[in-house]
């Protein structure tokens, strides 16, 4: 785990909103257009109008299909390679079986796909598919085949390198701010029901907010981490590789929230006859780190500058002192104390990343 701070001065309103719009539908018909124009004009400028389309149509398949960096980086490998093995391969099988196009057809999908059947992962079955069925049409004229294996090549080449420079999805601006959304929700769940208030019709449309936050917080958390292992990667994007570990774990927080609101809900009325200095031991347990859990969504919070805290919101002795004033005799005690637990637990997992700066300072204050 990096050791370095889970902090950084926030986001300026320019750089915000170009964040925001990386993400968004509209980034993504800015890169489709750059394409087209991009992949038409290259060739048509050098004299080669003919392989304009191609490129221009490869150029845009690869922005329309690769949604983030890595997906067009994954999806530029396997339509490259399944149009350079398809294309030689099935050129020779027609020129090898003229003038007798019927046999070649019936040769043709059984090499291919004996081939693709070695190493599935590396093909693109759409991309096999085509060159198949075009050397069908263009049989043993060659230039148009080369012209097509020519212009699929530079064209996934070019779209790539767009979708690489050119408004990169920020995953990490996303997870950010799925982060503030989904202890927004948990917050107010949660404090509802230290309160002693129910509102089952409203709790539900929180748990289904804090469901999506997590899902979408996990995926956020992956696309990230497949984008930066790029070679080169966009600085905007190398910021938030040290969150990369926080995402994860405020993504499992939610998860594990998730279970314990359903199980409030689902159990009120049981939950409701418990031994009533039980159930106030509980709630007193459950403010308590409702209130370590506040300090953690405002740190997390980078939309605005904060300083650093100064201790850990939670610490396993103080989460031990809650657990041991709870003694759970009984099947719904038992279920509601490990729910209160595991959401301790992750609270003191969250408080050690947001305070590692106070332990990579002992150090040099001891000397």
């Amino acid at each position: 785990m990096s050791t370095a701070s889970y902090a950084h001065k926030p986001l300026t309103p320019f750089h915000r909103a170009l964040a925001r719009f990386s993400l968004s539908e509209n980034a993504k018909y800015v890169k489709l257009a750059l394409g087209l124009w991009i992949g038409f004009w290259i060739p048509y400028s050098l004299g080669y109008p003919e392989a304009a389309v191609a490129l221009a149509s490869s150029t845009m398949l690869t922005l329309a299909l690769g949604s983030s960096i890595s997906a067009a980086r994954g999806y530029f490998y396997r339509r490259v390679m399944s149009n350079v093995v398809a294309m030689p391969i099935a050129t020779l099988v027609i020129w090898l079986t003229a003038p007798h196009l019927l046999l070649g057809t019936l040769l043709l999908p059984l090499v291919i796909f004996a081939i693709v059947r070695l190493r599935p992962s590396l093909f693109q079955m759409t991309s096999i598919t085509i060159p198949m069925t075009l050397v069908l049409y263009t049989g043993e004229h060659i230039p148009l085949l080369e012209q097509r294996l020519i212009g699929v090549v530079l064209g996934m080449l070019l779209g790539f390198i767009i979708q690489q420079i050119v408004f990169p999805p920020d995953h990490g601006f996303w997870a950010n701010r799925l982060v503030n959304d989904g202890n927004e929700q948990a917050l107010q769940a949660l404090g509802q029901l230290a309160s002693g208030q129910h509102d089952s019709a409203q709790l539900k449309t929180i748990i289904g907010q804090l469901r999506k936050s997590s899902t979408d917080l996990k995926e956020s958390h992956g696309l990230l981490k497949l984008d930066l292992e790029q070679a080169w990667m966009s600085p905007h994007l190398q910021r938030n590789r040290d969150r990369l570990p926080l995402f994860w774990c405020y993504h499992e927080l939610f998860d594990s929230l998730v279970n314990f609101l359903e199980t409030l809900d689902t159990f009120h009325e049981q939950f409701t006859a418990l031994d009533p200095r039980w159930r106030e031991a509980f709630l007193a347990g459950l403010a308590r780190l409702l209130d370590a859990h506040g300090k953690l969504a405002l740190v997390a919070d980078l939309r605005v500058e904060r300083a650093a805290l100064e201790a850990k919101p939670l610490q396993m002795d103080a989460l031990r002192d809650i657990v041991d004033t709870l003694p759970a005799p009984g099947v719904f005690t038992s279920v509601y104390l490990g729910h209160l637990t595991g959401y301790g637990i992750l609270l003191c997992r969250l408080s050690d990343m947001h305070t590692q700066h106070l332990a990579a300072a002992q150090p040099s204050t001891a000397t």
